[in-house]
């Protein structure tokens, strides 16, 4: 599959890790630059999937997670951005816009350029 499209927004979310490492870890937040790439054949408009319907498609995943606890949503007391970028990519590939064509990765970056990625199966 040759082809591929991205589009890519912005998400803030409070969250509260607890590891080992860090030790009563204190609830913050962060905004991710999410990342959504679709790769396959084009269809019959010359397109894997177009550019704006993608971006409404995210930003309807999104809707569920911006301005919310991480932790809640993701249902976890590590919601990392690993967890973040796959479930984005579960609500994207549920959607009906993809015509045959797969998720290939989701990546969710913070405003430092930390990122993490998802790549499904």
């Amino acid at each position: 599959m040759p082809y591929g499209v991205c589009v890519s927004k912005w998400v803030s979310v409070a969250l509260k890790l607890s590891s080992p490492h860090i030790p009563g870890e204190a609830l913050h937040g962060h905004d991710y630059r999410v990342k959504v790439c679709i790769e396959g054949e084009l269809g019959e408009d010359n397109k894997v999937v177009d550019h704006l319907e993608l971006l409404v498609q995210l930003d309807d995943c999104l809707k569920e997670i911006n301005y919310r606890y991480l932790n809640e949503v993701l249902g976890t007391q590590n919601p990392t951005a690993e967890l973040l970028a796959k479930r984005i990519a579960e609500c994207i590939s549920s959607k009906n816009i993809l015509r045959g064509n797969k998720v290939v990765l989701v990546e969710a970056c913070t405003a430092s350029e930390l990122c993490s990625y998802y790549k499904p199966p």
